[in-house]
């Protein structure tokens, strides 16, 4: 989870959850919050790990197995990856074109010895509905009213943990000892917390929380 950090209305969860069900087996989400990107400060960090708290919730209730990973200083998760998917049969991410994403994707697929897959979820429209920039509006127009009918028609699931065939559950990852997965007190983003990591302390957390339990509030 890089893009889409959600446990509803996702693609790509859809896709990997899809995929295990093919493949019979297990389902281990990972979702990484690295350190050094532009701006990280404990606002933006809050905001994503709050976030990450309401997955935590989410996967545990469907029994699904999940990997919360903050990085402690910039570098630290090198290889974390590589090690998931060293028993994996297929890796499945986001497709997300901003940022420092596919450069971390591209990357990453470099070092893998197993198929990595990405799965659009940006909008209505896919990224690859058409393979060139268009250098006016009237002209996209004209393709987004021709290309765009057939993709409103599919969504991803609402509800996709309400029933997981039990094959998906449980997934036990193994050779992790040189990482450690995010603890509740990071993942509530308590002060003390954000404050061993490597952030902008001066660009405080936002008074509203991020997360899909607020989103849903909204």
């Amino acid at each position: 989870m890089i893009a889409a950090r959600r446990s509803t209305w996702s693609f790509a969860l859809d896709h990997a959850i899809a995929r295990a069900a093919e493949l019979g087996r297990p389902l281990l989400v990972f979702e990484p919050l690295r350190a050094g990107y532009r701006w990280a400060s404990d606002r933006l960090h809050a905001f994503v790990l709050q976030g990450m708290a309401d997955n935590a919730r989410a996967f545990a209730a469907a029994g699904i197995t999940y990997l919360p990973y903050v990085e402690p200083e910039p570098g630290a998760g090198r290889g974390l990856l590589a090690a998931l998917a060293r028993r994996a049969c297929l890796v499945v991410t986001d497709e997300q074109p901003g940022f420092f994403l596919p450069h971390m994707v591209a990357a990453a697929g470099g070092k893998l010895d197993v198929r990595l897959e990405q799965v659009d979820g940006n909008g209505l429209l896919p990224l690859r509905a058409t393979d060139r920039a268009y250098p006016t509006a009237a002209a996209f127009r004209r393709v987004l009213q021709r290309e765009l009918p057939p993709h409103l028609l599919a969504l991803p699931s609402a509800a996709p943990l309400d029933r997981i065939p039990r094959v998906l559950r449980d997934a036990e990852p193994r050779g992790l000892r040189a990482w450690r997965m995010a603890t509740p007190p990071l993942l509530a983003a308590e002060r003390t917390a954000l404050a061993a990591l490597p952030l902008d302390h001066t660009v405080a957390p936002s008074p509203l929380a991020g997360g899909a339990s607020t989103a849903g509030e909204g």
